[in-house]
């Protein structure tokens, strides 16, 4: 039978960008999570560490919603998986670092939500696969009709150390300011990188491919991307298979 360790509400960590969704975890209704780190703790013998999650609309609005699941700091050699509309299998590590989740032959299943409406049956997991340390992965909930805007997240970090210190690097990864302009963008995009060098830019589209990536980054970097297709993308700086920093970019030629 696969384990389900108890959740623990860290403090809240950052500004809310548009709370027009509440998250709630359904066998403890109350408190909404929105904006917050939720600590899952286990051992590295647990086959599965696992987050629950009810998201509720608050707003006036009808949304059609999806979920995008971003490796903020991941151990190599776990997995996870994540349950939107649709469970998928579990990937190893580094094979998808930012991944639209809910997704059937290349196509997001969305979830539609009417004000006042809540969608259960959102699970994130994670199998430490006999590794001591922890992980840190973003999920993060937007309407596909304005991609570009956040309406609800929560950093999930799974905590699976017997031997091993785990430290709040979400908190150092903040100091770190990434830019990106024009946005949106036709040809050359400009990414200045503000407190490190040495990073490598991935650019994401929304079904989770890198479909276009540039190592050694400085400070300034210029980057074309006249041959990517119109739409949204994830602009990721990537350090020692470490997820820095992302910003939304929109392609329109």
């Amino acid at each position: 039978m696969k384990k389900t360790i108890t959740l623990v509400l860290a403090s809240l960590l950052f500004c809310t960008v548009n709370a027009q969704l509440k998250l709630i975890d359904p066998t403890h209704p109350g408190a909404d999570l929105n904006n917050t780190e939720i600590v899952v703790n286990g051992t590295p013998a647990d086959t599965e560490l696992e987050i629950a999650l009810s998201v509720i609309n608050t707003s006036t609005q009808n949304y059609t919603i999806a979920c995008r699941r971003t490796e903020v700091d991941v151990l190599p050699n776990t997995r996870n998986s994540t349950c939107w509309v649709i469970c998928p299998p579990y990937v190893n590590q580094g094979e998808y670092p930012t991944l639209v989740v809910g997704q059937q032959n290349g196509t997001v299943l969305t979830a539609n939500a009417a004000p006042n409406d809540t969608l259960v049956g959102f699970l994130a997991h994670y199998d430490p696969q006999n590794i001591d340390g922890c992980s840190l992965l973003l999920y993060e909930w937007y309407d596909v009709n304005n991609p570009s805007v956040t309406l609800a997240k929560i950093y999930g970090r799974f905590t699976h150390n017997v031997n091993t210190s785990c430290t709040a690097s979400l908190i150092e990864k903040e100091t770190v300011s990434l830019n990106v302009f024009p946005n949106p963008v036709n040809n050359n995009l400009t990414i200045e990188i503000e407190g490190g060098n040495n990073y490598t830019l991935q650019m994401v589209d929304l079904l989770g491919k890198t479909v276009l990536s540039k190592t050694n980054l400085t400070a300034i970097n210029t980057v074309d991307v006249s041959l990517l297709k119109d739409g949204v993308y994830f602009a990721t700086i990537v350090k020692n298979n470490v997820i820095i920093s992302t910003k939304k970019v929109i392609v329109k030629h």
